[in-house]
């Protein structure tokens, strides 16, 4: 990498992209009053059924999640996969990315598998349609790695919990960085989705608590191919910065683009470090970016990291990725609630994750009372290369504490 290269990147920042499966409960015998009997006093399989992208635009993050979320419960139930005595069963449905068809499998978990607790997904879009369900069928829905802010925000209900970061934690990690190194004058690019609307929204109100202004914002169709009008705009508008958010399959083609084009020698360029295939995608040319993101497996210093990172090669013979942690993060208070509460009933475990802290792949992750979103670390990293790895490694910069990350509380607003 040339000295010139080198550096143009080291001034660059980073807005995270990122984007959950869907859980149901336990599909335990029924008591004359319809709810589900204790935990401890039934020995039927407990089910969780799984809602995400198994196909479509965000189906590599639906298996990340799928994979992390096995292990998470093998982890957090010593390899036994039972609790209480009660085996733990997985059902895994497609939703393809569509809120129609994420409504339709949940429909089916919930009515015709019985399952308790509901867990999804890759598609924030999914995700916000299946909330009115769990309140419907009263039942929690996990949530994760799915980022939208208003899933914990104006379309909250009880019954609804995140272990994944919202948007909200991403611009909350990552805009003072930006605007004290980028400039104050920001023009975003984002994909036309409910996932990209809640980006914009997000991180104008965090650019701006910053001192910064967002000048202009574009929204691209999700299955765009040809970024080049976007990526002109973005350079005759006269920004200091051009933030990328971008979930999905077109990432790949963006960034490629942003390369081709060489639209970082005409404007600041920032974004959010993706999976390991957005990294590759980026190419040498992001040697020495900064910037902000969720996870990373060589991150986190912690007993559950270590053993996600050993079992996942094991198993898949594979870094575990960006989703991944979430899943396994997602399983694990699962399985804690369940434990806390000695049910499965919607209600106990209510009040047993609520507040509740649990040790996951980044370490504390804390269920907020007020809506129900667990507040969690983050990281700013810089891409470095390393001998034997094949695309650069996000290293640490700073880790960001769980209070530092807060979002605001926006239910009902």
């Amino acid at each position: 990498m040339h000295g010139k290269q080198s550096n143009r990147w080291s001034r660059l920042g980073l807005v995270s992209v990122l984007a959950l499966s869907m859980i149901a409960g336990t599909a335990c015998s029924q008591e004359a009053d319809g709810t589900a009997s204790e935990a401890g006093n039934n020995k039927t399989p407990i089910k969780i059924g799984v809602v995400t992208s198994k196909t479509g635009a965000l189906e590599s993050y639906g298996a990340q999640e799928i994979n992390g979320l096995k292990l998470g419960i093998e982890y957090a139930t010593a390899g036994k996969n039972e609790i209480d005595g009660r085996k733990v069963e997985l059902i895994i449905e497609d939703d393809a990315g569509k809120p129609d068809e994420g409504i339709k499998k949940a429909r089916k978990l919930l009515e015709e598998d019985q399952v308790d607790i509901l867990q999804g997904t890759a598609s924030s879009a999914v995700a916000v349609a299946l909330l009115p369900l769990a309140e419907e069928y009263k039942k929690i829905f996990m949530v994760d790695p799915a980022a939208a802010d208003e899933i914990t925000g104006k379309s909250f209900n009880k019954y609804v919990f995140r272990t994944g970061r919202n948007l909200a934690q991403d611009s909350a990690t990552g805009s003072k960085y930006m605007v004290e190194n980028l400039g104050k004058n920001v023009f975003h690019l984002a994909p036309d989705s409910v996932f990209g609307k809640s980006s914009a929204a997000a991180w104008k109100a965090s650019i701006e608590k910053a001192g910064g202004t967002v000048a202009q914002e574009e929204f691209a169709p999700q299955n765009t191919n040809d970024f080049t009008p976007y990526l002109q705009k973005a350079v005759q508008s006269g920004a200091d910065a051009l933030l990328v958010s971008w979930a999905g399959a077109g990432g790949a083609t963006l960034f490629k683009q942003i390369n081709e084009l060489k639209v970082n020698e005409k404007i600041k360029v920032t974004t959010g470090i993706p999976d390991i295939a957005g990294i590759k995608a980026m190419g040498d040319a992001a040697v020495g970016l900064q910037g902000m993101t969720a996870y990373y497996s060589g991150l986190p210093k912690t007993k559950e990291n270590d053993w996600l990172v050993e079992h996942h090669k094991k198993d898949h013979n594979s870094l575990p990725d960006l989703f991944t942690a979430g899943g396994f993060t997602a399983g694990i208070a699962i399985v804690e609630g369940i434990k806390k509460a000695g049910s499965t009933d919607a209600d106990k475990l209510i009040t047993a994750l609520e507040g509740l802290t649990i040790k996951g792949a980044k370490g504390d992750y804390t269920f907020r009372k007020e809506d129900h979103q667990a507040l969690q670390p983050m990281y700013i990293v810089k891409l470095e290369k390393k001998e034997g790895v094949d695309h650069l490694v996000p290293t640490l910069i700073k880790e960001m504490s769980p209070e530092e990350t807060a979002p605001p509380i926006t239910v009902g607003k």
